[in-house]
Parts: structure tokens; C-alpha cells; sequence
């Protein structure tokens, strides 16, 4: 996960600034001033995740956010009165949640750890895993679910993935294309998503006697999925 790390934190340290100051940080795309196509997308999703935190979660516990990024997710919930504990594993991201929250008077938990190696103090049994799993490579993946599974009891989980489209050349691109190059460095350290995104058949595998599917949502850039313990 090294060079996915070293990717955010290139990322984080050219936008901290723009991050910082978007009147709406939780929407932010580097095309946020012109409202452009990633904003528009972006949007959505952000207020998709929102309506499944309303359905699913409860205000009088904790939400934790792991892969929280810069804590565009946190910052979301936080505003409308959700408690939330932020994990990344990068340190950049962690710095610009903290300011932000900051900034904003809000008050904020993160850490910078990586949940695959590290244990997490506390309990929780509202989790949210919003593109991050991609991130992972494959043979990692069931361990964390299987980690995730420790954490609390009665847990609810809500993940989100890219769509692979059904497209023959995105299939390719994703079940053969990146088996390949995920083991070179060059690809690695170069693609937002150098390892093959798992699919619903995938998800049901790494879930498999931990959680089960309570409900799946499909859109055309994001797959979300919502598991109960």
C-alpha cells in the first residue's frame, strides 16, 4: 500500500490549499469552481452516501470513517450532527481533515494508521468503507473483512466501490488488464486504481460469514452496498 500512499499524499500536498478553502469541502473536485463533470458526479455520490447514513445510521453513536481521505465524508456528517472518528493511512490526508475541521469549528477524531496492520482502539458498529477497498490489493481484502467483522457487534457497514461497467473493454480492463499490471511498479504507482475492483460476485465471497448483504445499490460511476453483521 506504500505507493498508494506516497500517490494521496502528492495529491494532498498540490491541493491542500484549494481543499481548505471550497466554501463546500465535502463536494470538492478539482473542477469545483467551473462545476464540471467530476463536481456533478462527485455531488451525487455525496448525497447518496448521505441518504444511506440517514436510513442506516443512528446519531448517538459514532460513525467510523476508514480511508476517510482528507474527511470529505466526516465533514459531511459532522455538519448535520453525526459523530465521526476518521482513519488514513495518509498522513497528508489526516493534516488537511484536522485543519479543516478546524477551520470550521467542528470538532474532529483522525488518525493516520493502517487499519490492516494496526488495531483500533474503541468500539463501533457503524462503519464506512467509501472507496477504499480498491485500494487494497486483492489478497488483503478478505482480512479486512474479516478485521472489520472484531470491531464492534451488530455492526452495519456501508461500502462503496467504481462501477465497472459492463462494457467488454472495461471488463477486460479490469479482470485481466490489471491482474497483470497490479504487480508492476510502474502501474502502481501511476493509476488511482492499479488493482482489479471487486464486483458484486466478489463482494458476496470477501463477506461471507461475517456480514451479510442487506442492500445494493447500482449507478453508473458508483456501486454501493450495505452489510449487517
Amino acid at each position: 500500500m506504500t505507493s498508494q500512499v506516497n500517490y494521496y499524499n502528492q495529491f494532498g500536498n498540490l491541493y491542500r490549499q484549494s481543499i481548505l478553502d471550497c466554501p463546500e469541502p465535502q463536494y470538492w473536485t478539482t473542477d469545483y469552481d467551473v462545476k464540471g463533470r467530476v463536481y456533478r458526479e462527485m455531488k451525487e455520490r455525496i448525497d447518496l452516501q448521505e441518504k444511506l447514513v440517514k436510513e442506516y445510521f443512528t446519531k448517538e453513536q459514532t460513525v467510523l470513517d476508514i480511508g476517510c481521505g482528507f474527511g470529505r465524508q466526516a465533514f459531511s456528517l459532522v455538519s448535520k450532527g453525526y459523530k465521526v472518528k476518521g482513519t488514513d493511512t495518509s498522513d497528508v490526508f489526516i493534516e488537511i481533515a484536522q485543519q479543516l475541521f478546524s477551520r470550521n469549528g467542528y470538532e474532529g477524531d483522525f488518525t493516520c494508521m493502517d487499519i490492516l496492520r494496526e488495531n483500533l482502539n474503541g468500539y463501533f458498529n457503524q462503519l464506512l468503507l467509501l472507496d477504499v477497498l480498491e485500494h487494497i490489493k486483492p489478497q488483503q481484502r478478505r482480512g479486512l473483512f474479516e478485521k472489520l467483522n472484531k470491531i464492534g457487534g451488530g455492526i452495519t457497514l456501508i461500502v462503496s466501490l467504481p462501477h465497472v461497467k459492463k462494457r467488454i473493454s472495461s471488463q477486460l480492463n479490469n479482470r485481466i488488464r490489471k491482474r497483470m499490471t497490479r504487480h508492476l511498479p510502474f502501474f502502481v504507482n501511476r493509476e488511482e486504481h492499479p488493482y482489479p475492483i471487486p464486483e458484486k460476485n466478489n463482494m458476496l465471497k470477501l463477506s461471507k460469514g461475517l456480514f451479510s448483504l442487506y442492500k445494493f445499490i447500482e449507478t453508473s460511476q458508483t456501486d454501493y452496498y450495505v452489510f449487517r453483521q
